[in-house]
Parts: structure tokens; sequence; C-alpha cells
């Protein structure tokens, strides 16, 4: 329960107020949400970012600048940035937690299960925060919480798709997953493979896209395989590990055939 909220008249405040123990807010959805104490984000004092700005999408150069507190479905609604980031945003199954939901606090709540978390990693983005810039991989992947003051998304080549699976459109993922696929000459000189829902944060899938680039994937059923063997899930009310393994190994192999084919 909130017993104490501020609301930041400047980025200086609010990281003085976060270093005093409070928890950012932007649109709310995690820090309210009933099972944020399990992703670490729940807290008493919370202090709001609402009044900071941070809501500019605009092109720099051939990439994108996207502030923390774009919301998702100003994502899922923007007809030029990178496809994949605008399918994830869309992937939030209800438009009214998309228009409260903001692209800096999905990542800052570093979910597992998160949409966003594997299509920026995917695009090679990079959090630009009150401390400085850090890649979203290594923001995710570490103990970093610093305040995100917005996302630059470079120009990237080969072709990048996110995907998700689920059992009903309103249950939490299964899979949770982008990939971005680079190919000259018929072979792969670039693969990222980035997975929610398989650990206890987002991961990429190093040993898949070694096997990528080398090409020792791409026959028969080789990828699957690799990827079944990447990914360490955990049982839960939506799956066992064996399942979890098999639906990531088929979803995610599709994801990365479909690339490949378009980036041919």
């Amino acid at each position: 329960m909130i017993t104490e909220y501020r609301k930041a008249a400047s980025v200086d405040e609010a990281v003085k107020l976060q270093r005093e123990g409070f928890v950012l807010l932007a649109g709310g959805t995690q820090v309210n949400n009933g099972a944020s104490k399990q992703y670490g984000v729940a807290a008493d004092k919370v202090v709001s970012i609402d009044g900071l700005g941070l809501t500019e999408i605009e092109q720099e150069g051939e990439g994108w600048k996207i502030g923390a507190r774009v919301t998702l479905q100003e994502l899922a609604e923007h007809t030029a940035i990178p496809e994949a980031l605008v399918k994830a945003a869309g992937f939030i199954p209800t438009r009214s937690v998309r228009n409260i939901a903001t692209v800096g606090g999905n990542v800052g709540a570093k979910r597992p299960d998160s949409y966003i978390i594997p299509a920026l990693i995917a695009l090679g983005a990079v959090a630009e925060t009150a401390d400085g810039d850090v890649s979203v991989e290594e923001y995710v992947g570490g103990e970093n919480r610093n305040l995100i003051l917005r996302f630059r998304i470079p120009a990237v080549g080969g072709i990048c798709k996110a995907v998700k699976e689920s059992r009903s459109q309103l249950a939490l993922p299964v899979v949770s997953a982008a990939a971005r696929i680079a190919v000259e000459g018929g072979k792969i000189t670039e693969a990222v493979v980035a997975a929610g829902c398989v650990a206890g944060r987002t991961v990429r899938l190093a040993s898949v896209e070694k096997g990528l680039l080398s090409g020792e994937l791409l026959e028969g059923e080789k990828l699957e395989a690799a990827i079944a063997k990447a990914v360490i899930p955990k049982a839960d009310f939506l799956g066992s590990v064996e399942f979890k393994r098999y639906e990531n190994s088929v979803v995610i192999a599709d994801l990365i055939r479909a690339c490949y084919k378009e980036a041919k």
C-alpha cells in the first residue's frame, strides 16, 4: 500500500527522493500491481515523474529517440518506429492498460515476461538514465535502478520481429521473444535473439546466436533443439518446464526462420 506520495518537479528531485527510498512512479501499472512484489518494485513511498515531460517520439538521424513516459498505446499506434516495437507494445491485451503503462516503467520493472524488453534488446536500444547511458540488455540484466529518461534506438540492419504465445488473449505469456537477423550473400551476418519467460530476467540466447552465425542451426530441427537447451524456464501455473521448453523452442525457431526468410 502506498503511504507517502511525492511529485518530482525535476529529474534531480526524483533522483534525490529515489536515493531516500522512494520508488519511481510513471503510469503506475507496475508499482500498483498486486504481483509487483515478485518483481521487486512494490513500495510504501513513491515519487511521481508525471511532471518531467519525457514524452517525445522523435527521429534521430536514422534511428529514434523515445521518452520514458511514452505510453505503450502511443508506441502501438505509431506508424514509423520499428515494427517489432509497435507489435510488442500491442501484445499488451487491454487498451486501458496500454493507455497508462509507459515504456520506461515497463523496462524499469524488469519483469521477465515483458513484451517490450526483448524487442528493445533485439533493436540494440540504449537507455539514457539520470546516471548515464547503458544498453537495455545491461540495464535489465543487472541491479541498475537509475531513473530512465529516454531510449535511443540506433539504425540497425536486418529484419527484426517480435512474438508472444499465451493460452488466451488475457493470459500471461509462456513465450515473449524478439529476434533480429541480417543476411548477406545467403549467410547470416548478425543474429540477436532475446527471450523473456525463460529465466529470471529477459536474456539473449548467446549459444543460439553463435550457431546461427556459423550456419550450424539452419537445417532440420537443430534450431529447436538449440533453443530448448538454451532456455531455463520454471514450472508454474502456466505450465511445466517441459511444456515451456517445447513452446519456446518451436515459437522462437519459427520467429528466427521468418526473420531469415525475409532478410534474404
